[in-house]
C-alpha cells in the first residue's frame, strides 16, 4: 500500500496461521491512519515522505501539508536537535534507534512538545511521535529545567529556605554559589542556539561533577546557575568547592573538531543563620558574581562586610538620588572650554553635581550609573539640558557668541523622544542650534555605530554640534570618525596626563598625529584635564585649538561665571580653524 504517494508499508505478523498478506491492503491503511501517535517516514534531508492522519489531531494540519516539507520547518528555533540537523546536512540518518524531544508549531500558532522515536534504515527514518506537552508542563511545575534536568529557581529557593532553617539550629554554615558563563551570548550569536543549548547541558554537568555529593545545583535562567553548599565547617571549604568549579571550565569545550573556551564567573556568600533569607543570599551571591565579572571574569568574589557596606551605600544613594531630583537638590555647574587663540571662553560644559546630606559631594561616577540603571537618567538629562540652555540664553543676551556642551548618556541616545525634546527646548529658550554641543562618549557610539550614526545625524539635522568625549580611552578610531557626524573630539585627561610620564615622546607623537588627522577631517580638538603650563604648551604645540582644565577654572555655578578671557591661554600662533563641518 502507498501512503503519501511513494512509500509502500508492509505489516509483519507472528500470529500463527495468519500471514501478513492475508490481512490485505485495508489492514495496513487502518493501522497507519488509526494509530493514536503520529507515524511518519522522513528522508535523508529530514523531509516528510509519509505521515498518518494523527498529525491533524496533534498539530492541526492534514498530512498533505507536511509531505515534502522538512521537520526542521516545524521545530521551535531554540529546540532543533543535533540529530535532525546532522541528518539534514549530511544526507543520511545514522543507523539505529534515534530519539528527539522538541517543540512543534501547531496550526493555531501554539507550540506542542513531541517525543519522536524510531529507527533509521537505508537513509530514511521510520518514527512515531507522541504528544508529551502535558508531561513537560507537569515536569516544569515539578521544578525541573527540561534542558539540563536541574532544579529550577522555585525549587532552589524552597530548598535554600529549608536549609537555612536547619542551619539555624546548628553551628555549621551553608553557602550559595552564583555562577555565570562568560561570553556565552557570543556563542549563541555566532554558532546558534542549538550549540548553545548543548554547551549549557555540558556546563551543568561540569558544575555537578565539581561540587560535593549532596550539594544542590540549579539553573536559574539563561546561562546562570546556582549551587547550595551545606554543612560547612568554615568558609574555606566553600572556597575550595568554588575553585574546583572554576577549574572544571579550564578545559575547553569541543565543537566540530574545534575548541571553545568558556569560563565562568562566580560569587560566593555564606551564612550561619536565616536572617537574610533565601532571596537575600541569592542577591548577595549575584552581586559578588558581578563584581568578579567586572574584575576580569573567570574568577570569583566573596560577599564580605566591605561589599555589604558598598551595597548598602548604593541602595541609600539610589533611593536618595530620586528624592534629590524630585526635590530640586541637584545642581548644574559649568566649566569653561577655552580658545587657545585668544584665551576667550568658547563654550561652557554643563556638569551635574550632587551634595548628599550624609556623605557630602558624591562623584557623578558613582551616582550617574545608578541613574542609568533605574531609568532616572533620561528625565535628569532633559532637566540638565533645559538648565544649560536657559543659562546660555542669559549669557548670549549680553552679546557674547557663546556655546554650551551637554553630555548625553547611552540611555538618552537610545531614547526615541530625544530629538524632539532637543528641538522643543531650543525653541523654548531661543538658543540657536549651532550654539549647543551634545557630547557622547566614543565607546558608546562605536559599540553600535550604525544605530548611533542614525541618531546623531538626526540631532545634527537640527543644527546642533556633536562631540566625542573621553577620546583616547576607547576605540579611538579615526576611520570611524570619518564616517560619523562628529564636529569635535575631546582628548581624555588620561591621554593628556601621559605627556608627563615615561614614554612622553611617543605620547606627544600620537597627540600631534591625532590633532593633524582631526584637522584633515574638519574636526576640532579639545584637550581636557589641563593642569599646568607644561601640558598647555604641549597641546598648543600639537595644534589643539581648545583646552579645558583646572589651569583655567573648575566647575562653577552659573552665577559665578564671569566670561572674562584667560590671558595665560592666549597664543600668538595657532593653526587655522577648520572650515565648518559638512
Amino acid at each position: 500500500m502507498t501512503v503519501g504517494g511513494t512509500v509502500t508499508l508492509r505489516l509483519i505478523t507472528d500470529t500463527p496461521g495468519t500471514p501478513a498478506e492475508a490481512l490485505g491492503p485495508a489492514a495496513f491503511e487502518q493501522l497507519f491512519n488509526r494509530a493514536g501517535s503520529v507515524l511518519a517516514i522522513l528522508d535523508a534531508q529530514a523531509r516528510f515522505v509519509a505521515v498518518n492522519a494523527a498529525c491533524e489531531r496533534v498539530l492541526g494540519c492534514p498530512p498533505s501539508e507536511l509531505i515534502g516539507r522538512s521537520l526542521l520547518e516545524h521545530l521551535h528555533p531554540h529546540d532543533p536537535s543535533s540529530t535532525v540537523r546532522s541528518a539534514a546536512g549530511s544526507g543520511g540518518w545514522q543507523e539505529g534507534f534515534v530519539e528527539l524531544l522538541g517543540r512543534h508549531r501547531h496550526a493555531d500558532g501554539s507550540w506542542r512538545w513531541l517525543l519522536w522515536s524510531g529507527s533509521s534504515h537505508e537513509g530514511r527514518w521510520y518514527a512515531a511521535a507522541k504528544d508529551v506537552t502535558e508531561w513537560i508542563r507537569l515536569e516544569q511545575r515539578a521544578g525541573r529545567d527540561p534542558l539540563t534536568g536541574l532544579p529550577n529557581r522555585e525549587v532552589f529557593l524552597d530548598e535554600l529556605e529549608h536549609a537555612l532553617a536547619r542551619h539555624a539550629r546548628s553551628e555549621l554554615a551553608l553557602a550559595v554559589l552564583y555562577l555565570d558563563l562568560d561570553g556565552f551570548a557570543r556563542i549563541n550569536e555566532t554558532l546558534g542556539r542549538e550549540v548553545g543549548d548543548r554547551l549549557l547541558g555540558e556546563a551543568a554537568e561540569r558544575i555537578r561533577t565539581a561540587v560535593r555529593a549532596g550539594d544542590i545545583v540549579a539553573r536559574l535562567a539563561g546561562d546562570q546557575f546556582v549551587a547550595l553548599l551545606e554543612l560547612l565547617d568554615d568558609d574555606h571549604e566553600a572556597v575550595a568547592v568554588t575553585r574546583r568549579v572554576l577549574a572544571a571550565f579550564e578545559r575547553p569545550f569541543e565543537h566540530d573538531g574545534a575548541e571553545l573556551v568558556l569560563r565562568v564567573s562566580a560569587g560566593l556568600t555564606t551564612a550561619r543563620d536565616a536572617a537574610r533569607g533565601a532571596g537575600g543570599m541569592i542577591r548577595e551571591a549575584d552581586i559578588a558574581m558581578h563584581r568578579a565579572k567586572s574584575a576580569g571574569r573567570g574568577r570569583f568574589t566573596i560577599f564580605d562586610s566591605a561589599l555589604r557596606a558598598e551595597v548598602d551605600r548604593r541602595m541609600i544613594v539610589e533611593r536618595d538620588l530620586r528624592g534629590a531630583f524630585e526635590a530640586g537638590s541637584l545642581e548644574v555647574r559649568y566649566q569653561p572650554i577655552v580658545s587657545l587663540a585668544d584665551g576667550s571662553i568658547a563654550m561652557l560644559e554643563a556638569l551635574l553635581r550632587w551634595t548628599h546630606p550624609r556623605w557630602g559631594v558624591i562623584s557623578p561616577a558613582e551616582f550617574v550609573p545608578l541613574a542609568e540603571d533605574n531609568g532616572l537618567i533620561v528625565p535628569i538629562g532633559e532637566w540638565v539640558l533645559e538648565h544649560a540652555l536657559r543659562s546660555l540664553a542669559g549669557w548670549r543676551a549680553g552679546g557674547r557668541e557663546l556655546g554650551v556642551a551637554v553630555n548625553l548618556s547611552p540611555a538618552q541616545l537610545g531614547d526615541d523622544a530625544l530629538v524632539e525634546s532637543v528641538r522643543r527646548l531650543l525653541e523654548q529658550t531661543g538658543v540657536p542650534a549651532h550654539a549647543l554641543c551634545l557630547e557622547v562618549t566614543e565607546t558608546v557610539v562605536l559599540a553600535e555605530p550604525i544605530r548611533a550614526a542614525t541618531r546623531l545625524a538626526e540631532l545634527r539635522g537640527l543644527g546642533v554640534r556633536i562631540a566625542f568625549d573621553d577620546f583616547g580611552t576607547g576605540y579611538s578610531s579615526m576611520h570611524h570618525l570619518s564616517r560619523l557626524p562628529v564636529d569635535l573630539i575631546k582628548l581624555d585627561r588620561a591621554f593628556i596626563g601621559a605627556l608627563s610620564r615615561p614614554g612622553a615622546r611617543r605620547n606627544r607623537a600620537v597627540l600631534i598625529a591625532v590633532a593633524a588627522a582631526a584637522r584633515e577631517l574638519r574636526i576640532d580638538v579639545v584637550a581636557e584635564g589641563i593642569e599646568d603650563d607644561e601640558q598647555l604648551a604641549e597641546v598648543r604645540h600639537a595644534g589643539c585649538r581648545f583646552a579645558q582644565g583646572h589651569l583655567f577654572s573648575g566647575a562653577r555655578a552659573a552665577a559665578e561665571i564671569t566670561l572674562e578671557p584667560f590671558a595665560a591661554a592666549a597664543a600668538e600662533e595657532i593653526p587655522a580653524a577648520p572650515p565648518p563641518a559638512a
